[in-house]
Parts: structure tokens; C-alpha cells; sequence
């Protein structure tokens, strides 16, 4: 039984407005976080930020140029990656399809059946072992010809999730009951994205799915989540119901609350002067930028080289280039 619909986007479907995707009943989106050897999509930092942002439920898959084993388990390594900067936990896909065939054939390289579940197997281990949900994108003649899915799943040791591709009005009761996901046309059009997008329907809720070990994760401690709680604390910025934040280094949604109030920066005063944004967090805030590679003086005042060493590191990591430490800015520093 459909619980939902989404879509699923890449670089190719441009610049896209992921509140009015949401604002239209889409209540899931995928994103291609990127595709062979650790080639990041062009698009994924600003998809999968929005999807953050506006709390919008998201998964991510990873095309596939792998022709043997190490390179798909490689794969997924990019991958998870990926998705450890914005999920604990999510979907992630292995997309192995025609293009991925025909870049090993001029190769030398021939994927058949047994090459493909190999690949597949190699990729949802490190999925599930880093504690995220396995999901395999197939058509009708892949899971056929190519992917034998009681062997993969005999060897994960788990059931895997399958996203299945078929371009028609409708597919069986059978069908319906074998995949997780439909994705039912790749023409479809949905307010937010210019021209064609694939859309989905959704049979399981993802939010449901969870693995032990993405429950162990979960409460993993991240010690520059716990260092900004506790210059937010020290800054007396409190939570949705004005308590502290609790410091735990867990990027729950308390501390997503904090963060979307901070936005340190320099600015102008009524009489023209600068103003410097002050404090634990300023200091936090060049610490995390030392030691991300852009060296700056840790003096609690945010100063012209601060914000020129934020505008340095905003454009490394494809954001707005503006100079203000706010959300984006800060998540990215969680996790590098």
C-alpha cells in the first residue's frame, strides 16, 4: 500500500526548490550524493542541505562505474561519507545500471549476474555496517538478469530494501509487495523543479527502518556538536522551550533550533561602524576554522580575517559565499 510519493534528483534536474517540493505532498526526496570514484554530485551539497533544513525526509544513492568488487565497496565508502555530514541514518542506494556495463565493457571487463550481486554485496556491507538502510535500484530485467537477490541478501545476512524502476501506469499486487519503492516515471513534473523529474511511490516509512547498529550510532557522540553546545550555552542561547542545550555532542533538533539563530558575522551599526559579533561561539567558530586548514587568530571577536578565512572555507565547500558563520556553515563544521 502506497504510504507516500517523492522524487528523486541529481545535478542534471538543476537547481531545485526543495520547499516547494515539500509544500507539494513530495515527503521524500533522493538525492544522487555522487557517482564512481568519489566524484560528489555538483548539486548534492545544496539538496541535501535544504532537505536539512526544512526537515524534509531524504535518502541518497551513489552511481556506480565500479567493475570489480573493491571498487564497489569503495563506492560506498564516498557514499557514507556523504551522508554522515546531514543523516544519522537514511537510505543509501547502490545504482549500478547500462552506462555502468558499457564503462567496463571498454574496459575489458564483462559484468554479468554473478559480477553484478558481487558488486552489490561488496556495497550494502559498508552500507550496513555503518549502520545505514541497504537499498538496491533495479528494473524488471536486472533483477532478472543481473541481481540475484536471495544470494545477496543470504550473504548481508539481512533483508535489503529494492527501489524498482518500471515506467508504466501501474505495476501488480506481486511487484508492489517485492519493492519498497517505485519509481513510476522519469517525465514526471512537480512545482520546484524546472522540466521532467522522477517520481516515486513510497511502500515502506524509512523512518521506521533501523538497524542496530544505526541505533548505536545514533547516540554516538560528535565532539564539535558538543563543543558548540556548550559556546551556545556559554553565549546563553537556549532551545524551543528556553532550557539550555544539553550538551551530548548530538546534533538533535534542539540544536538545530540553536543553530538557526546563530549568524555570526560583521555588520554596520547605525553610525556606520563595524560591529564585531562577539563570544564563546566566535572563539568555537575560529577554533573549528584553525583547524579546518584556515588559520585564523582565536580571539572571540569576529573580525575582518575571520570573515575573510569563512568566505575561504564557504566557497571550498560550495556555499554561499558571504562571509556569515549561520546553519550551513556550521553543519559542514561538524563533520570535517
Amino acid at each position: 500500500m502506497k504510504q507516500y510519493e517523492g522524487i528523486d534528483i541529481s545535478a542534471h534536474n538543476g537547481n531545485v526548490n526543495i520547499k516547494r517540493v515539500r509544500d507539494a505532498g513530495y515527503k521524500r526526496v533522493i538525492i544522487r550524493a555522487g557517482y564512481g570514484k568519489n566524484n560528489v554530485d555538483e548539486k548534492f551539497v545544496s539538496n541535501a542541505q535544504a532537505c536539512v533544513n526544512l526537515s524534509e525526509p531524504a535518502g541518497i544513492y551513489w552511481f556506480s562505474y565500479a567493475f570489480n568488487e573493491e571498487m564497489a565497496a569503495d563506492e560506498a565508502v564516498y557514499a557514507v561519507a556523504q551522508a554522515q555530514k546531514y543523516w544519522s541514518k537514511c537510505p543509501i542506494a547502490f545504482d549500478l545500471e547500462y552506462d555502468t556495463i558499457s564503462y567496463a565493457r571498454k574496459r575489458g571487463v564483462s559484468i554479468g549476474k554473478v559480477q553484478a550481486t558481487a558488486f552489490a554485496i561488496a556495497f550494502l556491507k559498508v552500507v550496513i555496517s555503518a549502520g545505514y538502510i541497504p537499498l538496491l535500484y533495479a528494473n524488471r530485467e536486472y533483477i532478472r538478469n543481473y541481481f540475484d537477490i536471495p544470494i545477496i541478501e543470504e550473504a548481508l545476512g539481512q533483508h535489503i530494501h529494492i527501489w524498482y524502476a518500471r515506467y508504466t501506469k501501474s505495476i501488480s499486487a506481486e511487484e508492489k509487495k517485492k519493492c519498497d519503492i517505485w519509481q513510476k516515471t522519469s517525465t514526471g513534473r512537480v512545482d520546484g523543479v524546472n522540466g521532467n523529474v522522477d517520481i516515486n511511490e513510497f511502500y515502506t516509512d524509512f523512518d521506521t527502518v533501523l538497524s542496530p547498529i544505526a541505533e548505536e550510532n545514533k547516540t554516538v557522540s560528535n565532539i564539535n556538536i558538543l563543543k558548540f553546545q556548550r559556546a551556545a550555552n556559554l553565549d546563553g542561547y537556549t532551545d524551543q522551550e528556553g532550557n539550555r542545550l544539553k550538551e551530548d555532542g548530538i546534533d538533535g533538533l534542539k540544536t538545530q533550533f540553536v543553530r538557526k539563530k546563530v549568524n555570526l558575522k560583521i555588520f554596520y551599526s547605525q553610525k556606520g561602524n563595524h560591529v564585531f559579533s562577539k563570544g564563546a561561539l566566535v572563539e568555537h567558530w575560529q577554533v573549528r576554522l584553525s583547524e579546518m586548514g584556515y588559520k585564523v587568530h582565536v580571539d572571540g571577536q569576529y573580525g575582518p580575517n575571520t570573515k575573510q578565512k569563512t568566505i575561504e572555507m564557504q566557497k571550498d565547500y560550495e556555499l554561499v559565499a558571504d562571509g556569515v558563520a549561520g546553519y550551513n556553515t556550521l553543519s559542514i563544521s561538524f563533520y570535517h
